[in-house]
C-alpha cells in the first residue's frame, strides 16, 4: 500500500552515527508534531536510510525520520491519512512512499540490533532468495513506543522493497 509520512522540513535528513541521527531527527519530529496538535494522531513512527549504512557507528549515515498516519502498516487496517494543520509553519513536509511489494522481517528487542539484521538481510537473505531490490529505500516501522517499552520488548519490523 502506498502511504504518506511527515518528516521535518529541509533538514529531513540527519547525519552521523544512527543512535545520533535519530535521535536528532525525532528529536525535530516529535516537539513539532506536539506543537502543531496531532501527535497523538500518529499511527506509527518510521526511519529510512536512503544508503545502507557501514555500522551502527558510520559517521556518514544519512535517516530520515517520519510519522504515518491513520494507516496501521503492520496489520493493513486504515488508510494514510493527512491531518490537516499547516505544515510549514511547523517546519514539516510530507513525502509519498509508493506501493509495492515489500519483504517484511521482525526484530523484538533493543535498536541496537537493527543494523545486525539489515546486515544480514541484505548480505545473506536477498542473494538466497534471487529477489531484486526497487529504487526505494527500505525503512525500519516502530510498532511500538520506547517512552513506554521496554528495550528487550521492542518491536520494529523492517520493510525491503523488493521486485
Amino acid at each position: 500500500r502506498a502511504f504518506d509520512a511527515l518528516w521535518p522540513a529541509g533538514q529531513a535528513m540527519h547525519a552521523g552515527p544512527m543512535a545520533r541521527a535519530a535521535g536528532e531527527g525525532f528529536g525535530r519530529l516529535m516537539p513539532a508534531l506536539e506543537v502543531a496538535g496531532v501527535a497523538q494522531q500518529v499511527s506509527h513512527c518510521m526511519a529510512a536510510m536512503p544508503e545502507e549504512p557501514q555500522g551502527p557507528e558510520d559517521p556518514r549515515c544519512r535517516i530520515w525520520c517520519g510519522a504515518v498516519f491513520g494507516l496501521n502498516l503492520s496489520d493493513g487496517r486504515g488508510r494514510s491519512q493527512r491531518p490537516r494543520f499547516d505544515t510549514r509553519q511547523a517546519q514539516l513536509q510530507w513525502h509519498h512512499w509508493p506501493a509495492g511489494r515489500y519483504a517484511v522481517f521482525t526484530h523484538i528487542g533493543s535498536y541496537d540490533g537493527l543494523h545486525d539484521l539489515w546486515k544480514s538481510i541484505y548480505r545473506h537473505w536477498v542473494p538466497a532468495t534471487g529477489f531484486r531490490l526497487r529504487d526505494v529505500p527500505g525503512f525500519d516501522l516502530y510498532v511500538n513506543d520506547a517512552r513506554d517499552t521496554p528495550p528487550a520488548q521492542l518491536r520494529t519490523d523492517l520493510y525491503l522493497p523488493v521486485e
